[in-house]
């Protein structure tokens, strides 16, 4: 047997067979903490954990609504997720309410502080926007994302979770997570300190995004 053989069989790393499930085991690392993050959100029935906004049941994904760009071409999954993002679905024209929502949205995440770059307001368009709202966004909303978006197929994909008094025409704000799941709503009715109250318990419970 030569040295170079001799050193071959005596080295234990050399010797070791590489583990199949080393994969599984580092994707496993990165994914438990997040699920943990949504069970205890979601299921703990502990004080501290109580939500404010309505979770949807059955959770949404965000490319079921179809959205397109100002191309009619529909957007890759890639561009609408990797970040939370505050939804608001917004017709041809915004009165005096609608106004007020939007600028609420804004002001929730303002007040985030050092974790309002992990949040992103998003203007479903559900029809063309007339001229107020258009320089309402020039003037107030500039730094929003704006996509298009059919209201028969939004609807559609919600289901269960619209009906006649709550769906996307009353100046709801839905919230998104990183991964493209649309699971929480707050009506207009709801006050801006229990949205940033559950907001803000999100950002917390998982770090992605």
């Amino acid at each position: 047997m030569s040295e170079i053989e001799t050193r071959a069989s005596n080295n234990p790393i050399g010797n070791k067979k590489r583990n199949p499930y080393a994969v599984w085991f580092v994707v496993l690392a990165f994914v438990a903490p997040v699920t943990l993050a949504y069970i205890i959100f979601f299921f703990v029935d502990v004080k501290s954990f109580i939500n404010h906004g309505e979770i949807l049941n059955p959770i949404v994904h965000i490319k079921d609504f179809g959205l397109t760009d100002n191309n009619n071409e529909v957007i890759p999954q890639d561009v609408l997720t990797y970040k939370w993002r505050l939804i608001s679905f917004v017709g041809k024209d915004c009165d005096e309410q609608c106004e007020n929502r939007l600028y609420d949205s804004r002001q929730i995440r303002t007040s985030l502080g050092k974790n309002q770059h992990r949040v992103d307001r998003m203007f479903v368009h559900i029809e063309p926007a007339g001229e107020k709202l258009t320089k309402l966004i020039e003037e107030a909303h500039k730094s929003v994302i704006h996509v298009n978006g059919d209201f028969d197929n939004i609807v559609k994909a919600l289901g269960i979770n619209i009906s006649d008094e709550i769906g996307i025409s009353n100046n709801e704000i839905y919230i998104m997570d990183p991964m493209g799941n649309v699971m929480m709503r707050f009506t207009q009715e709801q006050p801006n300190d229990e949205f940033l109250y559950d907001l803000k318990k999100l950002l917390k419970a998982s770090q992605i995004g």
